[in-house]
């Protein structure tokens, strides 16, 4: 019996040392029609949904929130909303964002590494390219074998032409 009570007094104090880690807090802003959401975040989940209210609703579900800095804003163009993680105890932090804006807004986003999930969505959208590079094979080396092609992948030698 007193290995149980033992055991509820460590779960009891793990359960408080996590909600003490956990943090959570909504932004509402009150928007006129066509407005513009911008959007910058790094690393972490985003839901972007859209409603039928004059709101912009942005929730930070935030793990280790002392890992993160934040800053929302609001003009007559838009609301601003930025959460990047600080540098050193950052890593240890994550986070969710639940966005809600009016059917009307016009959405900019800027992620760094983040998971987007978009739902009851409509529109155009544009992705643009990642920064990484494509490694290319060394000018002494074979080319990759290419896939689903069934061609030979043997490279001739180049020539190199003397100048």
């Amino acid at each position: 019996m007193q290995h149980f009570k033992t055991l509820i007094k460590v779960v009891n104090t793990a359960s408080s040392l996590a909600e003490l880690t956990r943090s959570s807090q909504t932004y509402r802003f009150n928007v006129a029609p066509a407005i513009t959401v911008y959007l910058h975040a790094a690393q972490a989940d985003i839901f972007v949904m859209r409603h039928n209210l004059p709101v912009v609703e942005i929730t930070a579900k935030l793990q280790a929130p002392f890992g993160w800095r934040i800053a929302a804003e609001q003009d007559d163009a838009g609301v601003y909303f930025v959460a990047r993680r600080r540098l050193v105890v950052g890593s240890i932090a994550g986070a969710v964002f639940l966005v809600t804006v009016p059917h009307d807004a016009y959405l900019t986003l800027k992620l760094e590494d983040c998971r987007l999930s978009l739902e009851h969505v409509s529109g155009d959208f544009q992705l643009a390219p990642t920064a990484i590079t494509p490694s290319l094979p060394a000018a002494n080396q074979p080319a990759p074998a290419l896939l689903d092609s069934g061609a030979s992948t043997k490279s001739k030698p180049r020539k190199q032409s003397a100048k």
